[in-house]
């Protein structure tokens, strides 16, 4: 009856189904003949250079391709609860929203991101101060991912600009010369109370010169299910959508020593409106019903990914050259009915009555990046990366405010079509040197210094103009501004591996967000004409080790961050200008444990803890946000968990039957500062989610059941309101939806 095939071997199983972790070990397509106590290593690229998870001196959390699949994740709010550390800033729409890790943000008067993502070597996020970063969360399709690799705390020495926070990347799987392989996964989802779903995709890996050269393509289509209504229009499951796109990748070893690998992406992520619920202006208390808001039209979105990037690497001697470049355009585009802050003005403004306002926002994003790097091996008692880093950006994002007829969606005539329009292009550049050096002391003990020197300018010009500009702010207006700086950010850690199984580290790490120029060219005394970037360190201690036999992994960390000159809003002389407002601090511990009791079951379990808070700000940014010293930074709770627990069950040689479940649990938090004056404070409960499957396995075949949010619980994870006497809206997650899936690898 043929062979069971599994995608991991032994320890390894337990390590992907428990965390996510996905072993380096074996082709999906060989049999699984090692050993059940085996451990299989888990390596990763965090530090730019290939190591054991346990062996690298940071907090890092693993997701593997393997568990992705079997859990169920789509998306980047599906992994961010597995995560500890990891969250969201939800706006309701696909790749709308920003990437928060350890609590580094300040609420929706964000300016730009605090966390990066990559795709493998490619920077998704932008890290210019102007360029709409703040409302942009990357959701590459996670189609043939072969694992997700979070690195917690800043990572300025090899990373760069804007990853205060930390960086998610998503590694996808590379040719393989030696074997054909494929993949072919269809599932349709039913949402309770809500619309239907479906995906296709399939992977096939064609090697044409044999150990030499290979060919690996994707694609993918998905339907996303709705769930919310639009009451204004009458729209049932209006928050529905589709994804779609392929990815294709080339890798060829021309020779021994060198290898090269080129790859491009496309990908369209549709919207046709929000997962929100509408509330009672600054509580939670439904308007119209749960999951349910008004807009006089479906306000939607659109999201586009195109990605070209080429790596080569020459193997020498002494270690290896590594050159890597990308070009990535992405768009984001999204809209939303923004009457109700301007209603009693639009007669005065001599606007007809029926008159409705839209909020179309488009971020076009233009990135080209160069790195190279020498990785050293081992040379007597020192290792050492050292490179080299250039991008180049040109930005446009631009928030118009459209006057429509309510009644047939056409814009007003003339002139009164542009109630206001703010349209930016901005270039941003940065080149850097880094470098990490490795000295073992003893083979068990070593130390590590690494710094990284940038140079970045920026160049922006903005455009504000229409009826409101004319009328009130003196007409329209060009604004010029340019900007020019210097940072440097450190790295220092010290390990200690008492055994193989076994290692302890302390670390202290720094990075920066680019600052820039004040968006005022006339500031008015006590406002700053320059924004200075701000910074952070991150000092943290903790703990990698198996035990029992290869049964238990464990890693803990601990950890105290500080962050300066925290890039805010405030008010001087009645006008909100940009300031460096104050300072932060968090502290928190993060464990991950991973237990195998029996060749057949696998238990996972994260637990982290997050205190973000305010620790000083100035006079200015209190007026404008409402912080006060001592309060928490939005959107982080204290508290995350998830239990992750497996079951497989031989039923013959070539059939095993899976059951498993997964909870999520996360505790209160706020949205913003309880003072603010204009986004009113609400306290967002816990929530708390399981989710259930069950499946089989047969030869080369997968038959999975899920279940998810299986109690139906109507978890709020964002909340705004936009300006004075207006509802708030509070984004929403899915409620219980059943999902059968049917996969084959060939």
């Amino acid at each position: 009856m043929g062979t069971l095939y599994r995608t991991s071997a032994g320890m390894a199983v337990a390590l992907v189904a428990a965390t996510g972790a996905q072993a380096q070990t074996q082709s999906p397509a060989q049999p699984d003949t090692v050993e059940a106590n085996d451990v299989a290593e888990i390596v990763v690229t965090a530090s730019k250079r290939e190591q054991k998870l346990r062996d690298v001196p940071a907090a890092i959390t693993v997701l593997g391709g393997e568990a992705l699949e079997t859990q169920g994740v789509q998306s980047i709010r599906d992994y961010a609860t597995l995560t500890p550390g990891l969250g969201l800033r939800d706006q309701g729409q696909p790749g709308i929203g920003t990437v928060i890790i350890r609590g580094l943000n300040t609420g929706a008067g964000s300016q730009s991101a605090t966390s990066v993502v990559y795709l493998d070597d490619v920077p998704f996020t932008a890290s210019s101060p102007r360029s709409g970063s703040q409302f942009v969360a990357p959701e590459p399709e996670l189609a043939d991912i072969d694992r997700i690799e979070v690195l917690k705390g800043p990572q300025g020495t090899l990373y760069g600009a804007s990853s205060l926070g930390g960086v998610v990347r998503l590694i996808s799987k590379r040719p393989d010369p030696s074997a054909f392989l494929g993949n072919a996964r269809i599932e349709g989802t039913t949402v309770d109370g809500g619309g239907d779903g479906f995906s296709v995709r399939g992977s096939v890996n064609v090697p044409l010169v044999t150990d030499r050269l290979a060919v690996r393509a994707t694609g993918f289509y998905r339907k996303i299910a709705g769930f919310t209504e639009n009451v204004g229009t009458g729209t049932k499951n209006v928050n529905e959508g589709t994804s779609k796109g392929g990815r294709i990748a080339i890798g060829w070893t021309p020779t021994d020593n060198l290898t090269i690998d080129v790859v491009g992406l496309f990908q369209d992520i549709e919207g046709d409106g929000f997962a929100l619920q509408q509330n009672d202006r600054g509580t939670l208390n439904p308007t119209f019903g749960k999951r349910k808001y008004s807009m006089f039209f479906d306000a939607g979105s659109e999201v586009k990914y195109r990605v070209v990037s080429g790596t080569a690497t020459y193997e020498l001697g002494a270690g290896r050259i590594i050159a890597t470049g990308s070009y990535n355009e992405t768009e984001t585009a999204f809209d939303r009915d923004t009457t109700g802050p301007f209603t009693a003005l639009l007669p005065l403004l001599g606007y007809p009555a029926g008159t409705g306002l839209t909020l179309p926002t488009n971020i076009q994003l233009k990135k080209s990046t160069g790195e190279i790097r020498f990785v050293s091996n081992r040379l007597g008692p020192v290792e050492f990366v050292a490179g080299a880093y250039l991008t180049h950006e040109r930005s446009t994002p631009q928030t118009h405010v459209n006057a429509v007829d309510v009644a047939t969606g056409v814009l007003q005539p003339g002139t009164l079509a542009n109630f206001f329009s703010s349209d930016t292009r901005d270039t941003y550049d940065e080149i850097a040197g880094f470098g990490n050096l490795t000295f073992y002391l003893t083979d068990r003990l070593d130390v590590t210094g690494g710094i990284r020197v940038a140079h970045n300018k920026e160049r922006t010009v903005t455009v504000a103009d229409g009826t409101l500009q004319n009328s009130f702010l003196g007409g329209r207006k060009v604004t010029e501004t340019r900007f020019s700086d210097d940072v440097v950010t450190y790295l220092a850690t010290l390990r200690w591996r008492p055994t193989d199984n076994l290692s302890a580290f302390v670390r202290a790490a720094s990075g920066y967000r680019p600052g820039g120029a004040q968006t005022n060219p006339t500031p008015p005394p006590g406002a700053q004409a320059t924004i200075r970037p701000d910074t952070v360190w991150n000092y943290e201690a903790g703990l990698k080790g198996i035990f029992l036999d290869n049964r238990l992994t464990l890693e803990a960390s601990a950890y105290h961050i500080d962050w300066k000159d925290v890039q805010l809003q405030g008010v001087f002389s009645g006008l909100v200008l940009l300031a460096n407002g104050g300072k932060a601090e968090v502290d928190g511990f993060e464990i991950q444990a991973m237990a195998r009791p029996s060749d057949n079951f696998d238990f996972g379990f994260n637990l982290g803890y997050t205190d973000a808070r305010v620790a000083r700000i100035g006079a200015q940014a209190s007026a404008s946000t409402g912080a006060q010293n001592g309060d928490p930074l939005p959107l982080t709770p204290k508290w995350t968990a998830s239990v992750i627990i497996d079951h497989r069950i031989p039923l013959s040689s070539n059939v095993e039957a899976e059951i498993g479940g997964t909870l999520r649990f996360e505790s209160h938090k706020y949205n913003s500062y309880p003072g603010d004056p204009t986004d009113l404070n609400v306290k967002l409960p816990e929530i708390t989610t399981v989710d259930l499957r069950a499946g089989v396995r047969f030869d080369n075949y997968r038959l999975q059941l899920r279940a998810e949010n299986i109690f139906d619980r109507n978890g709020f994870i964002n909340s705004l309101t936009s300006g004075a006497g207006l509802p708030s809206y509070a984004t929403v997650i899915r409620p219980r939806s059943f999902t059968v899936s049917l996969s084959a690898d060939f």
